[in-house]
């Protein structure tokens, strides 16, 4: 990793208005909420936007060019960007952290491989490859630890937003099997625990803000699985459907009691998480026995409430449930971004509230 730094980080201000507002034909290359999933990060082949979630508006453009990655650390100033390799200075390699007020890049990381995931904090930034993973002092950009992995080629990991206490879990495969994670302390930086948790590779796995809970799924995508951490332990096992599906996002509410889930097959199911459904946590150990399959066909929970997306085939989407508990916010590759109402006491299926344009910034 070799670092170019033009002035010391700010994780202060706030994003502003960009005075650029016009309409493109553009394509969405990614999507990702913020930590209290207020705003919502675009890349487009143009560059990326960044959009208000209640009310919705967009705060902040900028074209430069594909944008492979864009995350935001909460509603500050600061970005970590990803280009997406169609020009030169935008290679796939480099991470820039951007500062959108003073609209200029103010550190700059380069790999010798791909970035295949960006994570950040308060604390750490992590940065995936698909055979390493670097943990970084935010403050300082300083490496704290660069981790050999098996291959990941999804990016797949994830980082608790704990200031104190924070977590990263990334994917593992042994010869026991390919659906391991493995769970570190990014503050102190130790192996906490390695998780059998699928039997099949990983396709997602997400932490509950707080770092107490983590939701994992495999390729075959029909049941997830939550853990308590740092014990590690086997809590809920959750029944998407008998049908094997691609799971395109897991993501906890803020007090971690309810999950949601997306998938190819254009449901996304909201989960409740009863502590009176808990399972005995002896059973977390033995992921895959014939006891542990028996177990998730009779105690498995479903779904308590639903909802379907209304989008030509399985378009990619990200779920999430903002704070209050009251929606369900969906964004799209194929632009749009849906609000829904949420029953969180009587779930059931969720009604379409509002729909936006992601591409032009007009409410539709």
């Amino acid at each position: 990793v070799s670092t170019q730094s033009t002035w010391g980080i700010s994780i202060v201000g706030f994003i502003i208005m960009s005075d650029v507002l016009s309409e493109s034909s553009e394509r969405v290359l990614c999507l990702n909420f913020n930590q209290d999933c207020s705003c919502l990060a675009v890349g487009t082949e143009d560059g990326f936007k960044i959009f208000s979630c209640e009310p919705f508006r967009r705060c902040y453009e900028k074209k430069d060019g594909g944008m492979g990655l864009v995350c935001m650390l909460y509603c500050t100033s600061l970005l970590a960007i990803v280009g997406a390799g169609q020009q030169p200075a935008l290679s796939p390699r480099r991470l820039q952290l951007y500062n959108s007020s003073e609209q200029k890049s103010i550190c700059e990381l380069n790999f010798m491989d791909s970035i295949l995931n960006v994570k950040l904090n308060k604390k750490r930034l992590v940065v995936a490859l698909e055979y390493k993973l670097h943990i970084f002092d935010i403050s300082t950009m300083k490496v704290l630890q660069a981790i050999e992995t098996t291959s990941n080629s999804r990016g797949l990991v994830g980082l608790s937003m704990g200031e104190d206490i924070s977590y990263v879990a990334y994917p593992w495969s042994s010869e026991s099997g390919t659906g391991d994670v493995i769970v570190i302390d990014a503050i102190n930086l130790h192996k906490v625990s390695v998780i059998k948790a699928h039997q099949a590779a990983l396709s997602s796995l997400v932490f509950s803000n707080d770092g107490t809970r983590l939701a994992t799924a495999s390729s075959k995508g029909t049941v997830i699985r939550i853990f308590d951490i740092p014990e590690s332990v086997l809590v809920f096992t959750l029944r998407r459907g008998s049908v094997p599906a691609q799971i395109y996002s897991l993501s906890f509410n803020s007090t971690a009691n309810l999950l949601c889930v997306s998938s190819d097959k254009g449901t996304i199911h909201i989960f409740k998480l009863n502590t009176d459904q808990k399972k005995n946590p002896k059973e977390g150990r033995n992921v895959g026995s014939i006891s542990d399959k028996l177990s998730n066909m009779i105690d498995s929970v479903r779904d308590f409430a639903h909802l379907k997306v209304r989008s030509e085939g399985s378009v990619r989407n990200i779920c999430v449930i903002p704070n209050g508990d009251a929606r369900v916010m969906v964004a799209t590759y194929d632009g749009f971004l849906y609000q829904f109402g949420l029953d969180a006491i009587n779930g059931g299926q969720c009604r379409l509230e509002k729909e936006y344009r992601l591409l032009d910034s007009h409410q539709s």
